[in-house]
């Protein structure tokens, strides 16, 4: 059977279109579920983690640097160094405290972190400490520019998020201290006298029942 030139390419331009149909379908379905799979999935309270880096501002355009934009509003571009100085691994405590017009971090580096900081702010005055912050997203959240050297082991910024958000980040900065023996675990709060005597009750009803089974 003889199959006319133009009915060929007919069929074939139609399998053609059909396949592409296929796989375009395909592949929307496997970067959906990509997505899906990518978004973020936060852990109970006392599992959360969170990464805080401090990265100095440079003027150097070198290898070992690259630019930033921080803040989301009124954002600010500048060079910084790749490598950050000082990480969450260092940190001892963090907190959200109340300031002028809003709140804002405050973080407690150990020994060495402290060694740290101070080094860095003190050879580098008047530039910008960008920090970037990792919890259920990640991005540059503050860039203060220490009026002097941070000798004390501190540093307090007000942060480009919500409360909520800064309280997650404290949150997981503080599981993570813990977890690197950095700061001591939190005792396990008293029972309450009336969780006393329910466990009490329980467990003389628990008594009783075993006496009369036997």
């Amino acid at each position: 059977m003889r199959i006319q030139r133009g009915a060929f390419n007919l069929f074939f331009g139609l399998c053609m279109a059909l396949w592409m149909t296929g796989c375009a379908t395909g592949s929307d379905g496997a970067k959906k579920k990509a997505d899906q799979d990518a978004a973020p999935k936060d852990a109970k309270p006392e599992k959360q983690a969170s990464s805080l880096r401090l990265h100095m501002e440079t003027s150097s355009g070198g290898v070992g640097s690259g630019k930033v934009q921080v803040l989301r509003t009124n954002t600010l571009t500048f060079t910084v160094e790749r490598s950050p100085f000082v990480d969450e691994g260092f940190i001892e405590e963090a907190r959200v405290v109340d300031g002028i017009g809003g709140h804002m971090i405050y973080v407690r580096y150990n020994s060495q972190g402290a060694m740290r900081l101070q080094m860095w702010t003190a050879s580098n005055p008047g530039r910008h400490v960008a920090v970037w912050a990792k919890w259920t997203e990640a991005r540059w959240i503050a860039a203060p520019i220490p009026p002097k050297s941070l000798e004390d082991g501190v540093i307090v910024f007000t942060p480009d998020a919500s409360r909520e958000e800064s309280e997650r980040i404290v949150r997981g900065l503080n599981n993570v201290a813990i977890k690197l023996g950095n700061q001591q675990k939190p005792p396990k709060p008293p029972k309450s006298a009336k969780a006393k005597a329910k466990a009490k009750a329980k467990a003389k009803e628990s008594s009783e029942e075993d006496l009369f089974l036997k």
